[in-house]
């Protein structure tokens, strides 16, 4: 089975989290449960990290995926990056969506600042922790072994998209709002145009920061946290804006930091499993 989980790790993670993520589904579809508690589906993409790292059989493989929640010490600017640039996307989105015609921009009509920091919290712990110990923390090390930071960004974010899938499906997700607004084939390439391109960020963030899920947790939290406190007063023209700006801020980070890496001083972080593992099945 370790063999399995070292050969296919990103489809294997996409498959357990899809599957720990319907748990919820029938009772939230029946009315069991309110569409809210279709947020413990977050949780599935890192139980499925933790438990695909344990089933790996490298030695110390849950400690390391769980010690990168503690990295916080990746420099001051990826602090201020993570909390504040969401934020600095989301308002040029309300100002350049004026120009394609998208209401006239008016911040006095956002809520006080101080909404945003609870927000913030819950949602780093459960979009960001929840999720990111699977997508980035388990996925990204091991992909990177065999594929350049690129490839792997487009893979992982492939499949983080589609994990999304039944949400366009629920009333009272914002899968479901884009579906009413733009009808299902376009609001799911428009998802796909958001989540995937942002896998390259993701990475680029990841790799930088000596593959720290802390910092990737945040900024989970920090881009949903923006996105909802900015979208408070606005139509859809905004949302697609701040879609297409975020496409374009993965793009340049390619340009800027190189496909093999995305990073000009580190080299993609990369978890050696290889020799671990044949030593553990000789071992056994």
């Amino acid at each position: 089975m370790s063999n399995i989980v070292k050969k296919n790790p990103a489809l294997l993670l996409f498959v357990l989290t899809l599957v720990l993520a319907m748990i919820p589904l029938p009772l939230v579809i029946t009315g069991l449960l309110p569409s809210g508690f279709m947020q413990l589906s977050a949780l599935s993409a890192s139980a499925a990290g933790i438990i695909l790292a344990a089933v790996e059989r490298r030695k110390g493989g849950v400690k390391e995926l769980l010690r990168r929640a503690l990295i916080w010490r990746v420099g001051f600017g990826w602090w201020l990056f993570v909390l504040l640039f969401p934020g600095i996307v989301s308002i040029a989105a309300m100002y350049i969506a004026t120009f394609f015609g998208g209401p006239k921009a008016d911040l006095s009509l956002l809520p006080p600042i101080y909404n945003l920091f609870p927000t913030l919290i819950f949602l780093t712990i459960f979009a960001g922790f929840g999720e990111e110990f699977g997508w980035r923390g388990f996925a990204i090390p091991r992909l990177q072994k065999r594929y350049n930071a690129l490839i792997t960004s487009l893979i992982i974010g492939t499949f983080h998209f589609l994990w999304h899938t039944p949400l366009f499906f629920i009333e009272g997700t914002g899968q479901y709002l884009f579906v009413q607004e733009l009808g299902f084939l376009t609001a799911y390439l428009v998802y796909a145009l958001l989540v995937i391109p942002l896998g390259v960020t993701l990475s680029w963030i990841f790799n930088n920061t000596r593959g720290s899920v802390l910092i990737i947790a945040v900024f989970h939290g920090s881009l949903n946290a923006w996105t909802g406190y900015s979208n408070a007063s606005v139509d859809m023209s905004v949302v697609l804006t701040g879609i297409v700006l975020w496409t374009i801020v993965s793009i340049v980070v390619i340009f800027l930091f190189g496909a093999k890496n995305l990073s000009r001083k580190h080299e993609r972080n990369v978890l050696e499993l290889e020799a671990e593992l044949a030593d553990d099945n000789q071992k056994s």
